[in-house]
């Protein structure tokens, strides 16, 4: 059960690992991939709904990381845009898929977005003849990312998507039978404001870039991430968030959204702690107060270090931050690459970032998933997908 927990965080930079396929290893075949994302999340955005595609897909990753949290074990998890995908053990897949469905009711319930759910064993995946591969990558002191090579996630995602389409009738039904108590969503935060870039000059940008054949992935994205240094800079440089952008942001509507999320009510304590948080939470970054020994810029600091700004799933995920001429130079390169066949990829500009956060303690776990603000990477996603059909 302990598998990815025992293993040893890698402390190099991600395109150095791309390098070396010796320090990725197998899953083991009776761990399970499961997939949660939003369905028709592109009409969702277009109805003005990514904020809350962004907030459910966020919530479904701490869903899955509070059910396994009780086993003292770790699982490996992958941010999406509109949905979330994680890989477990088998001892705990049941609890997991009870605390996506208890998500997927509330979702619906709350939100109108319905939330598709479902898993295959890695067994599965390597029986039809796919690969997935991980490396467990430190990036900061205490937050560890996965790194997933291979097109294994790509054909779960797939197999999930063919099956709940064939028996979405018998799913509806089971759902029925699932305890809405298993709903649990604790550390779940929507507090702050859009993210603007430091300058009016600069532009966030949200990027999937897929390796057309996998055997290469490692090669393709390696050349990609080093292409990224070339043009934006390394990722502290190209990050869409810096310190003096981060704004607390005190409405009802963000307290209530982040209140039905995770309880799928009202509740006037919650709604309380949250506003008055908040105050303090303003001040204690104006004055950069001591809390708890980390003063209020220093979580600051945190915050940007522990974003989500990179995702490596068989896909590369990421946002960045940088000037139009940045954009160019970038969009020039990946055409070439995409002309020799070597992949393809879609992208979307945006004026600024949304985050959803997760908050296990404030001193040094926690996590904040960002997407770009106007549809993000699932307006990229509309770009790629016509390309993938074409493959």
């Amino acid at each position: 059960m302990n598998f990815y927990k025992d293993l040893e965080p890698i402390r190099r930079p991600i395109k150095d690992v791309l390098a070396e396929q010796k320090l990725f290893t197998n899953f083991p075949d009776n761990w399970h991939v499961v997939v949660a994302d939003i369905v028709n999340s592109t009409q969702a955005v277009k109805t003005g709904k990514h904020d809350d595609v962004n907030l459910i897909a966020a919530g479904s990753l701490i869903a899955a990381i509070n059910a396994a949290k009780p086993f003292n074990t770790e699982i490996a998890y992958f941010f999406g845009g509109d949905g979330g995908t994680v890989i477990v053990p088998d001892e705990i897949v049941n609890k997991i898929l009870s605390g996506l469905n208890a998500h997927k009711i509330n979702s619906l319930k709350n939100f109108s977005l319905e939330l598709r759910v479902g898993s295959i064993t890695i067994g599965e995946i390597i029986k039809a003849g796919h690969e997935l591969k991980v490396a467990k990558v430190e990036i900061g002191k205490g937050y560890n990312k996965s790194v997933v090579i291979g097109n294994g996630l790509k054909y779960a995602e797939n197999i999930i998507k063919d099956n709940y389409l064939q028996d979405k009738e018998s799913i509806e039904h089971q759902l029925l039978t699932i305890d809405s108590s298993e709903l649990n969503l604790e550390g779940l935060e929507c507090r702050w404001d859009r993210i603007k870039p430091l300058t009016s000059s600069l532009e966030v940008v949200c990027l999937l870039i897929e390796a057309v054949n996998f055997k290469n992935q490692s090669t393709v994205y390696r050349d990609v991430m080093i292409k990224l240094d070339e043009i934006y800079g390394e990722a502290d440089k190209r990050h869409p968030i810096t310190m003096n952008r981060l704004q607390l942001l005190t409405t009802f509507l963000k307290f209530k959204k982040e209140m039905m999320v995770r309880y799928s009510k009202w509740k006037i304590g919650h709604f309380l702690k949250a506003f008055f948080e908040t105050l303090i939470g303003r001040l204690y970054f104006k004055y950069n107060w001591k809390v708890n020994d980390l003063k209020g810029q220093e979580y600051l600091e945190q915050v940007i270090a522990f974003s989500d700004t990179l995702t490596i799933d068989g896909r590369i995920n990421t946002i960045v931050s940088g000037t139009k001429e940045n954009r160019l130079r970038l969009l020039e390169y990946l055409n070439q690459q995409e002309q020799k066949g070597l992949l393809i990829f879609g992208h979307f500009v945006s004026t600024e970032s949304i985050m959803t956060c997760y908050i296990e303690n404030r001193n040094d776990k926690h996590i904040h998933f960002l997407d770009g603000s106007n549809g993000g990477y699932t307006e990229a996603a509309k770009e790629l997908k016509p390309k993938l059909q074409m493959l």
